[in-house]
């Protein structure tokens, strides 16, 4: 068997200079979502966690949010436009909240010129990781009806149908899956985990996972 390759990408705890990128990918991947994810505010939050998936040796120009101060209010005065900063690239992101036992994967985004590359699938290699290094019982989420594709991939990681919650998207009113998997610790589980990390690795390479 030869030997799997490193990987473009790894995953690592997002950060605060990752927002103005992962506003720009949820942007792209959810365009009619109003309003708009607060991620300044999600990166404080106590029971979520976020991970970023950054592509080695790869940068970007991001030009941060201009903020006024109290000086530039009071003088009437237009702040000057800060710098471009260059970031690292980040291609996907996903986040949890831990809730009662539950994982709860609030959201999974990548980039649309990095899509069907297996960064999808690494993100939710490393929510169950996660999920099990935090000793909770079960990974749950909300999929559009309609997000067939979604669908797939999760229950190939063992995700299953458990309800519908009505009208749950505010843009169209669609319908959302409620999708939950078997205690993460269970034989069956942790078998069929192994199995995909295994088949992962062959396909797509090695992925380093700087949370582990």
């Amino acid at each position: 068997m030869a030997t799997p390759t490193q990987l473009p990408y790894y995953l690592r705890p997002m950060r605060m200079e990752d927002v103005d990128q992962a506003d720009e990918i949820e942007h792209e991947a959810f365009p009619t979502l109003y309003p708009p994810t607060n991620y300044r505010k999600e990166l404080r939050n106590r029971i979520a966690e976020y991970i970023a998936c950054v592509q080695r040796d790869a940068e970007v120009w991001v030009q941060k949010g201009t903020k006024r101060s109290w000086t530039d209010l009071f003088r009437r005065r237009r702040p000057e436009p800060p710098e471009p900063a260059r970031e690292e690239l980040i291609v996907g992101f996903l986040g949890v909240w831990y809730m009662g036992g539950e994982a709860h994967i609030v959201t999974i985004a990548v980039r649309e010129s990095h899509r069907r590359k297996g960064i999808g699938e690494l993100l939710m290699i490393g929510a169950t990781e996660m999920a099990l290094l935090r000793e909770q019982q079960v990974l749950t989420l909300e999929v559009r009806v309609s997000n067939v594709n979604a669908q797939h991939l999760y229950r190939k990681y063992g995700f299953k149908d458990v309800g519908v919650r009505r009208r749950y998207y505010q843009d169209n009113d669609e319908d959302a899956l409620i999708m939950s998997t078997d205690k993460l610790t269970g034989a069956d589980h942790q078998a069929l985990f192994a199995r995909l990390k295994e088949q992962y690795t062959e396909r797509h390479g090695i992925a380093e996972r700087v949370y582990l």
